[in-house]
């Protein structure tokens, strides 16, 4: 059987300051596609395994029944940013079972002004009240909402 590895930050979950660490429900629903047809190992930048398999248990991926194996942050690793540990634990399936790659990219996220992790300040107020304006003005000048044939639509 073909091996999908997945990433757990970013694919399965991510970081909010609000929500702690929570679910990416289009990855976990790629996750339960893959799985269809793959065996299924996970990757985290985390090291503690504990924590890690404790999260994906609370959220409905158990091991064996969901997926396989999962590759965390070895002794060997601690100094490697999260994305060379990636493409270490890629590079150590590719070398044992020669896995294919798939990119995964959220659509909310495909502009950075969208992403949950960008550093925003409040609109400022003239911005809105601009918006407001260009708004009444665009639905002012809709030929969709004007008189037609005599009656107010």
């Amino acid at each position: 059987m073909s091996v999908a590895f997945i990433t757990v930050e970013g694919v399965l979950g991510d970081h909010s300051v609000l929500h702690g660490f929570y679910p990416i429900v289009d990855g976990v629903k790629l996750a339960h596609a893959l799985g269809t047809g793959y065996r299924l190992v996970f990757g985290t930048v985390q090291a503690d395994q504990a924590a890690v398999t404790h999260w994906l248990y609370i959220n409905g991926m158990t091991q064996p029944h969901f997926y396989q194996d999962l590759l965390t942050r070895e002794a060997r690793w601690t100094d490697l940013s999260d994305s060379y540990l990636r493409a270490e634990h890629a590079a150590h399936l590719r070398s044992e079972l020669g896995v294919p790659a798939l990119l995964f990219t959220n659509p909310a996220y495909r502009w950075g002004e969208y992403r949950p992790d960008r550093k925003r300040l409040p609109k400022p107020w003239q911005d809105i009240d601009d918006e407001m304006v260009r708004q009444m003005e665009l639905r002012a000048g809709d030929p969709r909402l004007k008189e037609y044939e005599g009656e107010q639509v």
